[in-house]
């Protein structure tokens, strides 16, 4: 008796992730849930909730009804939390939401790309040039750690741009393994063992040392914690959350077949090196210290003539506007399709998914898990950017079934490469397209749907919401 009852339960996943419909900007959530159930995989009432996680993808629009909206929908989804916000990088309709999140469902952990002094004094001159100047980008030129932490975050990881050698994790072995050892014993301690029976999960943290020098303000990622600590943090590309679970106390952790794999191409060409050197020339320093540097610059930046004369070099050296730093998100199945298991019905640790449109009026599934790639504003029209991030996600191909275009669709971020994914099937637009906010947006979209690629522009009409659900049995 005792045997048959250890079996009767089994521990499921669901995970339900949705692109806002919030206008012009980025929103979007993930939900991941976790119930104890029957070991056949049927879904009751009697199901038991273990535990949920939610993550944001960007939180800001340039139309705040539409997203004070979603943000009620997704406060109340998320039980008033956030575990993750990502942030792709630091425009204002990708990011003037975020303090409402953090009033509504507060975040405790940020993920955001790492910009050293030059970048942040891009970020910094170009608020300058369009006139939204405020003492809120200087301070986060002074201190970015601080300035995430004064916003109740309890942690920030700043994630560097990809190197040659920063690889994702591999997709080797069969998912749901221990994750300290091949064997899948299980290690009962005696003060353990009248809670063994109690099921437990966690997104666990598998961060990469960062290179190089780093910022003396930020701290080196550890790899081998798994257990987020508080504080500012530097990690390498690479780095990564893994769903993980265990069936009782003492049981090894075994991990899920699901991760959150973000990722900054490298942005590195000669405009901003004589951008550099004119800068160094124009506060009279010379050198490469890091530190000198940015307390020069904030000199110049806090007098009106100092600013004035920076934003002169700026504009000289980028006059369309530089190209931000923007990291793209893979929320999907570690594992590769080839080793999924056929029958979902009879095996019930099969992904089954699910798209839900209700502008189209018809609930669509699919076997096997969906990955969904964001990319927030990544610049992926130039072969110099754009083949980095193609290698870092290619392995992933055939798991990518929805895609957000670039810069909410715009040609000038735009290659044709970029959909080469042989399991794509929709390609989203975050913005209005009758507003004309996007550079030739249409013509992007006619390029996506002669690969065979369905759109979909995610506006701010109630029906544009865009949701993908994914479930599992976890063995």
């Amino acid at each position: 008796m005792k045997q048959s009852s250890e079996k009767k339960s089994m521990q499921h996943v669901k995970i339900t992730r949705t692109q806002h419909p919030v206008g012009h900007g980025g929103f979007h959530s993930g939900l991941i849930s976790i119930v104890e159930g029957r070991p056949d995989g049927i879904r009751t009432t009697s199901d038991r909730p273990i535990t949920s996680f939610s993550y944001v993808y960007d939180c800001g629009s340039e139309r705040s009804g539409a997203f004070n909206s979603e943000l009620s929908l997704y406060r109340a989804a998320s039980f008033g939390m956030t575990d993750v916000l990502f942030v792709s990088h630091l425009h204002a309709d990708h990011i003037n939401g975020i303090d409402r999140l953090q009033a509504m469902a507060p975040a405790k952990t940020v993920v955001v790309p790492y910009l050293d002094t030059v970048e942040r004094l891009l970020f910094v001159l170009s608020d300058f040039e369009q006139g939204s100047a405020s003492r809120t980008s200087l301070d986060y030129f002074e201190d970015p750690g601080a300035w995430w932490l004064s916003r109740g975050a309890e942690r920030v990881i700043f994630l560097q741009q990809g190197g040659p050698d920063d690889v994702p994790p591999a997709r080797e072995g069969e998912p749901d393994g221990p994750v300290d050892g091949p064997s899948g014993g299980r290690r009962i301690e005696l003060e353990e063992v009248p809670q063994k029976r109690v099921p437990a999960s966690r997104l666990a943290t598998y961060w990469r040392a960062p290179h190089g020098a780093t910022d003396e303000q930020l701290i080196p990622a550890d790899p081998t914690s798994r257990e987020f600590e508080s504080g500012s943090f530097i990690a390498a590309s690479g780095s990564y959350l893994q769903l993980e679970w265990r069936a009782f106390r003492g049981d090894r952790w075994r991990r899920g077949d699901w991760i959150l794999l973000p990722y900054v191409h490298p942005v590195v060409d000669a405009t901003r090196k004589r951008f550099l050197t004119d800068i160094k020339k124009a506060i009279g320093l010379r050198g490469s210290d890091p530190v000198k540097l940015a307390e020069r610059l904030l000199q110049k930046l806090r007098s009106v003539e100092g600013a004035k004369k920076l934003i002169d070099i700026y504009s000289r050296h980028f006059a369309g506007g530089h190209n931000s730093i923007s990291m793209s998100l893979y929320s999907g199945p570690l594992s590769t399709r080839s080793e999924e298991r056929r029958d979902p019905i009879s095996l019930p640790s099969g992904w089954r998914s699910s798209l839900e449109e209700p502008a189209y009026g018809r609930f669509f599934w699919q076997q096997g898990g969906s990955g969904w790639l964001s990319t927030g504003d990544a610049a992926l029209r130039q072969d110099k950017w754009r083949r980095p991030w193609q290698e870092f996600f290619g392995d992933f191909g055939e798991r990518i079934a929805v895609m957000t275009l670039p810069h909410h669709g715009s040609a000038n971020n735009f290659h044709s490469d970029i959909l080469d994914f042989s399991g794509l099937q929709f390609a989203l637009a975050t913005t209005v397209e009758a507003r004309n906010r996007v550079a030739r947006l249409r013509e992007t979209l006619g390029e996506v749907e002669s690969k065979g690629i369905r759109t979909r522009v995610i506006d701010d009409e109630r029906l544009a919401r865009f949701t993908v659900t994914c479930e599992r049995s976890m063995s």
